[in-house]
């Protein structure tokens, strides 16, 4: 099958489809050129998680008080952000900023650069409304492959330097997820968040040689392994370190030997966090029924003290007109022997 790009709406929103006879790819331009479907044809699955509550359009389906800062989790069903400028919400040189910052909510720009029956290739691209930032992402799908190449290019079009968290924020779902998986990656290290809620499963304060940690009452565990559904309700966030510049992780369905892998600049994001929803949440925003688990490359950690963090030179720092950059490649597989390289 050559590759095809087709367009659809949803609830009043461009989406465009990139598809060979391994893959279909859905990208959301008009909100966040989101990766919502990233589907492997010959095993019948979407990797990503889909809440019920679906795809919503922030210029559509709103609540009658709109200045929250919680609009990203007001609107988040699953799939693949990318998060820019910011991942806690706070105030920044006087710019009021939600949780994981502007991009993933605006519609961004689309524009075809090539269309063959052996190669499509779409650029997307949105400019950040109260910092100066311009981001572009290029996707790439070649025919007969099962990878996703995205390149994206981040600019600082102002003449101050900026501090930023930029992030991808892959989740994966029930349907890949259900029967318990296993992570593979090259990370060498992995810490706890300290801010979770006390469902959590990891004990805290401890940083773990990759993959073998302890739960919360000091029993050994490997924190590789993904528990299938039933085995387990918590909630919880680490962080994966120790990358060199080619960082990778794959999480495989072992009963079917299925999975999904993503290799990046471990220099630029040197920080994999890997969340946990498994309906533990009872309250806003999942009402326990958010089932999950996501591994995104961020340049840091997650803080509630942004402005402290900032001035510890813990954030990435963009300088004036700057422009950085990076490609990601993501890829279905089937049947492959797996190891922590790549």
């Amino acid at each position: 099958m050559s590759c095809l790009l087709t367009e659809e709406n949803i609830n009043g929103m461009r989406a465009i489809f990139l598809e060979n006879k391994l893959l279909r790819i859905g990208i959301l331009v008009d909100r966040g050129s989101d990766i919502f479907e990233f589907t492997y044809k010959p095993g019948q699955i979407d990797f990503l998680l889909r809440l019920k509550k679906g795809i919503k359009n922030p210029l559509v389906d709103f609540s009658q008080i709109r200045n929250t800062k919680s609009q990203f989790e007001d609107y988040y069903y699953g799939g693949w952000q990318v998060c820019l400028p910011n991942s806690p919400a706070f105030n920044y040189r006087g710019a009021e900023l939600g949780q994981h910052g502007e991009v993933s909510l605006i519609p961004w720009s689309f524009e075809l650069m090539e269309r063959q029956s052996s190669i499509i290739k779409i650029r997307c691209t949105a400019e950040v409304l109260r910092v100066p930032l311009k981001i572009e992402r290029v996707f790439i799908l070649k025919e007969d492959s099962a990878e996703l190449i995205i390149e994206e290019t981040l600019t600082n079009t102002s003449s101050t330097d900026l501090d930023i968290m930029w992030g991808q924020h892959i989740a994966f779902g029930e349907e890949f997820l259900s029967d318990g998986a296993r992570i593979y990656t090259s990370a060498a290290s992995m810490k706890t968040e300290h801010q979770m809620p006390d469902n959590h499963m990891f004990k805290r304060g401890l940083a773990y040689a990759w993959p073998m940690a302890q739960d919360k009452l000091g029993n050994e565990i490997d924190a590789s392994v993904i528990l299938p559904k039933d085995n387990g309700v918590f909630s919880d966030l680490c962080y994966l370190e120790g990358f060199d510049s080619k960082a990778f992780f794959a999480v495989r369905n072992e009963k079917r030997n299925i999975g999904f892998s993503l290799s990046w600049d471990g220099d630029l994001f040197s920080t994999l966090w890997y969340w946990q929803e498994r309906n533990a949440t009872k309250d806003f925003p999942w009402w326990g029924d958010c089932f999950t688990a996501a591994l995104e490359p961020w340049t840091s950690p997650w803080t509630s003290d942004p402005l402290n963090a900032i001035k510890r030179e813990e954030w990435k720092k963009i300088r004036a007109g700057e422009i950085i950059f990076t490609c990601l490649v993501a890829k279905a597989f089937e049947n492959e022997l797996m190891s922590n390289k790549l």
